[in-house]
């Protein structure tokens, strides 16, 4: 079985409950309408004030002086909380005199409305809201100080509830991403709106630019002070320095300065003539090594440079030449030889006393170098001694120079700053400006008519639907097949919708279903019988019981309709109607007959013939058989043999045995029937009979037989349409018109059937014709041909 679609239901549930909820809706919009019609017209005006983001700093004073910080929002957010503050909103009752305006301090009369809530307003403050927040103690009071002079008392009533008022009243909030500050007050004239928003935007610029003075002159006081501060320590470490210099001796002299200079100076000279001595010792230690070996002289620089020792060095290198050639030509000892010999002799030793001459040279400048050290040393010593001393006090008197400067420094720069502050108090400007001041409104803000009684509706159907909702839930009784089915786990065998008449009798009722015999009402009867027919083909229902919960249900309608309509289609379909309802009899009134003739319970006791008993109905040609009301020991009746053989006489005697009972819950009878029954119909009414009720009944059934089937009867259609999709009063309601009147089936509107569906004529005796049952190839009943067309099938 497919789920059902629960957006669809939803939607349908709103649908049928339509009507609840507009209904609701419009009384929201006329109790919107009256509370408009007494309200008091609101005007509104708006003022617009932008934070001024550009920099203005005409002097360096952002210390003392900080304006709004546009970047940062809780900054912004803030402002928009001094401006609803009270204390400027109290500037603004001031500055306009509203503590005396009657619609401000609160001595206005109320209205209409008003008048009429405030039965409700004081029985919620003095009872309803003291029990949901119980009060808390109350502080005790301090006593009453005497205000100051030039200051408004915050103590005056009228004062405190005009500020309540305007704030109440007051709106204040930044348009978008923007620094465009919209300052909105509502008030029940349209020109007193505009000047209390545009003094509240004055008395804003005029607060910020106080603030920012006041500011001015507390830092200008602190500075004045701390500027004495700071004057008297610059004039004691000034004082200091100077001291210290005439103590010791430094002040007005570049003493220590020449001395610092002459220690340098000695040190270097000190430094020169030791590097001197050790360059000359270093010279005659090299002469003193190359004495001892001739050839290395020549590396000597004193000697390489000397003029006369290189011509000697050359002629001694010529006569070594000499003698080499001379004792290689005249052998060694010719006097050639000897007498370049003594010439090389010579030389040599006018060579060597060169080379003495020399080293004697150096050891006088290395004597003198040792002298001129030893001196600058001693020197040096001595300057070394008094540039210590010096050097201390230097030490000291930098500390307190750098500390008297360290004070001049911070003196000139809070002196710089006492002077702009000094040069801002006559340029304090404002952190924000009015972009646009509130102009008087034509047309009043509240009450908004359209939006108001729009939402009224809006609001009412929403309570609407949650009424439609609570009664949905609330509903006990059956709209559906579906829910039947569900609730009893019995099938329903068809709806029968309701048949509207002029008259609204029973017997009209019957009237109109016979004689439109292809109407959505015979249709759905003729479907009950042929599911009836169809659920147990190998035994066939001849007996069928009609019965319902309670009374009034329309089983007794039913029970007539549906066998007058069986016989008047097929003629040869012998029906029997037998009303065994022995305690309301209503099956004479159902067929409209007054005649009852002889009754049921004559037949069982044997006073009167069953011939004397059946009675025939005219305008369908079915049988009845009636009962006599509060008839004595109906239980035991029904219970009765002869009860059981009569059944037997009527299901051979016709095709089909109606049995109208009495209700399932008011007496046990129902429930004896249906155990002589093959089949039992149960009769609900739609949307009347409750929940609970039917499935008791249908339980109780259930108990003696299992041959049950329900009928829901009396179906509006127009209003299950909005309740079940697909089951048979859905097609009925669709397609009303396919089920049209038969053209054939009366003429002239006399209410007599035509010829070929005349009823029987009875005998002389007043008992019905007794007719044959039909063969095969005659007009048969449904149920005969079932049983011939079914074996074939299988």
């Amino acid at each position: 079985m497919e789920a059902p679609n629960e957006l669809w239901e939803w939607l349908r549930l709103l649908n049928r409950r339509k009507a609840l909820i507009i209904g609701a809706g419009l009384l929201a919009v006329a109790l919107m309408a009256l509370i408009i019609a007494q309200a008091t017209p609101m005007y509104k005006a708006s003022a617009r004030i932008m934070l001024d983001t550009r920099t203005f700093t005409p002097v360096k004073a952002e210390a003392a002086l900080s304006g709004v910080d546009t970047m940062n929002m809780g900054a912004i957010q803030s402002e928009l909380e001094v401006i609803q503050s009270e204390f400027l909103i109290g500037r603004v009752v001031d500055r306009l005199g509203l503590a005396s305006n009657p619609e401000f301090n609160g001595t206005k009369p109320p209205g209409f409305l008003d008048s009429s809530l405030a039965p409700i307003r004081e029985l919620w403050h003095s009872g309803i809201a003291s029990l949901l927040s119980p009060s808390q103690p109350r502080a005790p009071q301090s006593p009453p100080q005497a205000s100051k002079p030039g200051r408004t008392d915050d103590n005056d009533p009228g004062r405190r509830t005009a500020i309540g008022t305007v704030a109440g009243h007051l709106s204040v909030q930044l348009l978008g991403r923007t620094f465009v500050i919209l300052i909105t007050v509502e008030s029940t004239d349209g020109t007193m709106s505009a000047r209390i928003a545009n003094a509240i935007a004055e008395v804003y610029l005029a607060d910020q630019v106080d603030n920012k003075n006041e500011a001015n002159r507390r830092a200008t006081e602190w500075l004045e002070e701390r500027l004495a501060e700071l004057r008297r320590n610059l004039q004691v470490a000034e004082e200091a320095v100077v001291s210290y210099r005439r103590d010791k001796g430094l002040a007005g002299s570049p003493e220590s300065v020449v001395s610092t200079q002459t220690l340098s100076d000695l040190n270097q000279r000190y430094i020169a003539a030791k590097t001197r001595r050790i360059e000359k010792e270093s010279r005659l230690v090299a002469l003193s090594k190359a004495s001892l070996n001739p050839n290395e002289v020549a590396n000597i620089a004193e000697v390489a440079n000397n003029a006369t020792l290189s011509t000697l060095r050359q002629q001694e290198a010529d006569l070594n030449r000499r003698i080499a050639e001379y004792q290689t030509t005249f052998g060694p000892n010719h006097p050639k030889v000897v007498q370049a010999q003594a010439e090389l002799a010579s030389v040599r030793g006018r060579f060597l006393a060169a080379t003495q001459s020399i080293t004697l040279a150096i050891r006088a400048e290395l004597d003198a170098a040792k002298s001129e050290e030893e001196e600058l040393r001693n020197q040096v010593d001595k300057s070394s001694v008094l540039v210590g001393a010096s050097s201390q006090y230097e030490a000291e008197l930098k500390q307190l120079e750098r500390e008297a400067q360290s004070n001049r420094a911070l003196y000139e720069s809070f002196l710089n700053r006492f002077k702009e502050l000094r040069e801002q108090q006559d340029i304090q400007r404002a952190d924000a400006r009015i972009l646009a001041y509130a102009w008087p409104s034509g047309a009043p803000s509240s009450p908004q008519y359209k939006s108001g009684l729009f939402a009224a509706f809006l609001i009412g159907c929403l309570l609407g639907m949650a009424g439609a909702i609570a009664a949905e839930k609330l509903d006990r009784v059956f709209r559906s097949a579906s829910q039947v089915e569900k609730a009893t786990g019995v099938a329903v065998l068809g709806m029968v919708p309701l048949v509207k008449s002029s008259g609204g009798l029973r017997a009209n009722i019957v009237t109109t279903v016979l004689d439109r015999t292809t109407s959505s009402a015979a249709e759905a009867m003729r479907a009950v019988f042929t599911a009836i027919s169809l659920s147990n083909l190998d035994r066939p229902a001849r007996v069928i019981a009609i019965t319902s919960s309670t009374p009034a249900e329309g089983k007794t309608t039913f029970g007539a309709a549906l066998g007058g309509l069986l016989t008047k289609m097929n003629a040869s379909r012998r029906v029997l109607l037998v009303d065994l309802d022995l305690r309301q009899t209503k099956l004479a009134v159902a067929l409209g007959v007054k005649d009852r003739g002889g009754t049921i319970d004559e037949y069982l006791m044997g006073t009167k013939t069953l011939d004397q008993c059946i009675h025939r109905h005219e305008a369908s040609g079915v049988d009845y058989i009636c009962a006599r009301a509060d008839t004595p020991n109906a239980p035991e009746i029904l219970e009765s043999h002869a009860m059981k053989a009569a059944l037997a006489t009527f299901a051979d005697r016709y095709d089909l045995v109606l049995l109208d009972s009495p209700p399932v819950m008011a007496v046990s009878d129902a429930r004896i029937i249906a155990q002589l029954a093959d089949y039992t119909v149960f009769v609900v009414h739609w949307a009347k009979t409750p929940r609970d009720v039917v499935k008791s009944a249908v339980a109780a059934l259930l108990g003696v037989t299992d041959r049950v089937g329900i009928v829901i009867n009396k179906v509006n259609l127009a209003k299950h349409a909005l309740y079940e999709y697909g089951d048979y009063g859905d097609y009925y309601s669709r397609y009303n018109s396919y089920y049209g009147a038969n053209p054939g089936q009366r003429s002239g509107g006399s209410g007599k059937p035509d010829n070929a569906q005349a009823a029987p004529r009875r005998e002389a005796g007043g008992g019905p014709v007794t007719r044959p049952r039909p063969v095969a190839g005659e007009d048969e009943s449904g149920i005969a041909k079932l049983k011939r067309i079914v074996p074939r099938m299988k």
